[in-house]
């Protein structure tokens, strides 16, 4: 079954609170807080992400080198009931790769332009230390 990647930002931390800890830290934290938790992808959508709408970036979650990321007990998943995902510094550089394959089709320079904005937005919430993405 093909899975498409969906970005989203967090927003249960602020900027000043990720910019002072590792990607490691960030993760181990929301994973403590989420342990508490029942409804595990309904708090996530509720309190802690804001979905990221991109207009051109789409990514498939069934290639190799992202799905090695994707096992059921993966280091980076939210939690073990969730379908989210925190983007760390070795996912991304995957998912760069996949970005500049996906450019590599495009066409016309309106397209180009799209896919810019959407990468130049989840690639500011990546430096921030802020982005995760369900896998659905």
């Amino acid at each position: 079954m093909s899975q498409s990647i969906n970005f989203a930002r967090l927003k249960y931390f602020s900027e000043e609170f990720t910019k002072a800890h590792q990607y490691d830290e960030i993760l181990q934290e929301l994973k403590k807080i989420l342990k508490e938790e029942e409804k595990i992808d309904e708090t996530l959508d509720k309190k802690f992400i804001e979905v990221i709408e991109t207009q051109y970036l789409t990514l498939s979650a069934n290639t190799p080198e992202i799905e090695k990321f994707l096992i059921k007990d993966s280091e980076i998943i939210l939690h073990p009931q969730s379908r989210h995902y925190f983007v760390t510094e070795k996912l991304w550089q995957v998912l760069e790769e996949e970005i500049f394959k996906q450019s590599q089709d495009i066409k016309n320079a309106k397209d180009f332009l799209y896919l810019v904005k959407d990468c130049t937005e989840i690639e500011g919430y990546y430096s921030k230390k802020m982005l995760v993405f369900e896998a659905s």
